[in-house]
């Protein structure tokens, strides 16, 4: 399944800087949309498994956090199921 996880720029740069050089996550980073028509956003899409990893880093970026639950949340995943990991 693939989802689609919405960032502001603070957000972004936040989770940007928690990821530890050479990490897959950063790719995710690297191929993210920048919306520049809606105030600078930015678009990561990957799978379940990505945005769970991308949980992991967003330890202290509660905007990253609350878009990928709100992700999982409009795909229908369970929460809890993203919050174990």
């Amino acid at each position: 399944m693939t989802l689609k996880i919405f960032l502001d720029d603070k957000s972004f740069y936040s989770l940007k800087q928690s990821i530890p050089p050479g990490s897959r996550s950063k790719l995710l980073l690297q191929k993210a949309v920048r919306l520049e028509f809606f105030g600078s956003n930015a678009v990561i899409t990957c799978t379940e498994a990505e945005a769970r990893s991308l949980l992991l880093y967003a330890e202290h970026c509660p905007g990253v956090i609350a878009s990928v639950q709100q992700s999982f949340r409009s795909a229908g995943l369970r929460l809890e199921s993203a919050k174990k990991r």
